[in-house]
């Protein structure tokens, strides 16, 4: 088995439809995939037919957005995509993101770096997000590439960076299993915490419904994986891995990169299909 349970298509911020992302997977050998659009689930349904017509197992997901000035998401596996709660959630991230992009694009043209939200709207053909503004900066000469632009003007502390609105991960662990699915914590060490807080954060989330941790992640180098799973193991979590991709435009990455070292992969996606009940 070759998965990958973290990908970004075009209905969020990702380069490629969900259609090409399905194929270029398949053509890379990947037999079992979960597309994971930011707080969207608009891209499942064309992602389902292509899964089918090169032969590959999907499972429906999602990355939730939650904390404001530390961002943490949450990947929801194997829920209804059709479950109202999801759809309102989405619908109204979608109208915050909105709001934000308009937001950053004001504090770019106060801060010398002008782009057009319009431009922003263009490029993201989905759901807007940071990196679209970022590659309107970059389309406008202000940066030379989608990091320099985060690096630039949209992390904290940069001019043009707004928080998003606050949102519990308590309450998107709930919204996922109230509408049937499992809820991991994707890419932990993103967190920048340290092992002791971290793992009293993942206890605490547990307690909320929290059911497993995505351990494999291009974000957990050097030792930080062998810590997760010796940690997801302890707590008797699921879990899961993924590339984070959302196209070389955004970041320089791979379909399945990070998940060289997930030798145990057959039986963690047994446990997680289970779990799901779509064994």
């Amino acid at each position: 088995m070759k998965a990958d349970l973290h990908l970004h298509s075009t209905a969020s911020d990702g380069e490629l439809t969900p259609k090409a992302l399905l194929h270029c997977a398949a053509q890379e050998g990947f037999t079992l995939l979960a597309l994971t659009d930011h707080d969207s689930v608009e891209g499942i349904a064309e992602a389902q037919e292509a899964a089918g017509d090169c032969g590959v197992r999907l499972i429906p997901g999602v990355e939730l957005s939650c904390g404001a000035q530390k961002e943490i998401h949450v990947l929801g596996y194997g829920f209804d995509t059709q479950n109202e709660g999801i759809l309102a959630f989405c619908q109204a991230r979608r109208a915050q993101r909105e709001e934000r992009a308009a937001q950053m694009v004001r504090r770019l043209c106060e801060n010398g770096a002008p782009v057009s939200l319009d431009r922003v709207r263009e490029l993201a053909r989905g759901v807007v997000a940071r990196p679209h503004v970022a590659r309107a900066l970059v389309e406008a000469g202000y940066a030379s590439s989608v990091p320099d632009a985060f690096d630039r003007y949209l992390v904290p502390g940069r001019c043009a960076y707004v928080p998003k609105e606050d949102v519990r991960v308590a309450d998107a662990v709930r919204l996922i299993g109230q509408a049937g699915g499992v809820a991991v914590l994707a890419h932990p060490m993103e967190l920048k915490l340290g092992e002791a807080a971290l793992a009293s954060l993942i206890g605490e989330w547990k307690a909320q419904g929290l059911a497993g941790i995505e351990v494999f992640h291009p974000s957990a180098q050097n030792n930080h994986a062998a810590y997760l799973l010796r940690l997801a193991r302890r707590e008797g979590m699921l879990v899961t891995g993924g590339s984070d991709f959302h196209g070389k435009g955004v970041r320089d990455s791979r379909i399945g990169q990070g998940l060289e070292r997930w030798t145990d992969v057959e039986s963690d996606v047994r446990a997680l299909l289970a779990r799901i009940g779509r064994v």
